[in-house]
């Protein structure tokens, strides 16, 4: 694939149904909103959230066994094409910092499903993937401890 065409199915999954990878198995109700965002807060703090981002990093690495990828690179606006292991890893952990267009992007062509990373979120999002990709990728969080599951739906308001 070419760059534009990762550029088109990056776009296309954004759009698509997704599963979240979190380190709780299910969402918070609104009733527990207090203590959710004191754990959040405590959570965001060093060495907390690089503990948390290690495990994304090992989780991707792992699924990079399985499925080819593309890793897109914000500065470059350009896709890398299989990233070495200290490549893919090091950036996953480096979004931790916050940094500047350090969001990561992760896509899987052949599987058509893209993982997202944003600096400073708790969870990772897993977009289009189809039920062998998405089985993998959940036993492969269980072994990081973290989940792999639907979001809950918005009640109307």
């Amino acid at each position: 694939m070419d760059q534009k065409a990762y550029d088109e199915l990056r776009e296309e999954l954004l759009e698509a149904p997704y599963r979240v990878v979190d380190f709780l198995p299910r969402q918070v109700s609104a009733e527990a909103g207090g203590r959710w965002f004191k754990v959040e807060r405590y959570l965001l703090e060093r060495p907390q959230i690089d503990e948390l981002y290690r495990r994304f990093a090992r989780l991707v690495l792992k699924l990079s066994c399985y499925y080819g990828l593309a890793l897109y690179e914000p500065r470059a606006e350009a896709w890398q094409t299989e990233p070495g292991p200290e490549e893919l890893a090091g950036r996953i952990t480096a979004c931790a910092a916050g940094e500047k267009d350090s969001y990561v992007h992760v896509l899987f062509p052949a599987e058509s499903a893209l993982l997202t990373l944003e600096p400073g979120d708790l969870c990772m999002t897993l977009y289009g993937s189809g039920t062998e990709p998405a089985e993998t990728a959940r036993l492969l969080a269980a072994a990081e401890g973290l989940f792999l599951r639907e979001p809950e739906a918005v009640p109307d308001k």
